[in-house]
């Protein structure tokens, strides 16, 4: 994963923290293709997997757009930081917009699961 932000300048990342719905997380890759998004990073466990029906409803996006599943997603995301990626989540409670905000840097946005939100230690990261 590493290795694929080497080549990237100013990559935008999206980070989904145990989005479980496969026709999310297909919309999801589709999405991120669309917005120019270098890699779509989830944990392993507790998310959906890359099975037919994410590929169907990502409509070519999960061939185009790595997803990349990682064991302990908080790890990565500090590791992110390290790396100078300013990371910004998705929060129903949030005082500004994302419309607002300004990605022009090396950036992830972390959205979380379906219902519950993402949570407590993803958010604190």
């Amino acid at each position: 994963m590493f290795a694929l932000l080497e080549t990237v300048t100013n990559p935008l990342l999206l980070i989904l923290d145990q989005v479980t719905d496969p026709h999310n997380l297909g919309a999801c890759l589709r999405t991120a293709n669309a917005a120019g998004v270098a890699a779509v990073i989830a944990p392993k466990d507790h998310s959906a997997a890359l099975t037919e029906t994410v590929r169907h409803i990502a409509c070519g996006a999960a061939e185009a757009t790595p997803f990349i599943q990682v064991t302990n997603l908080a790890r990565v995301m500090e590791k992110l930081k390290e790396r100078g990626i300013w990371i910004t989540g998705t929060a129903e409670e949030a005082t500004k917009s994302l419309y607002e905000s300004d990605f022009t840097g090396p950036c992830a946005i972390v959205a979380g699961a379906e219902g519950a939100g993402m949570r407590r230690l993803t958010g604190e990261k």
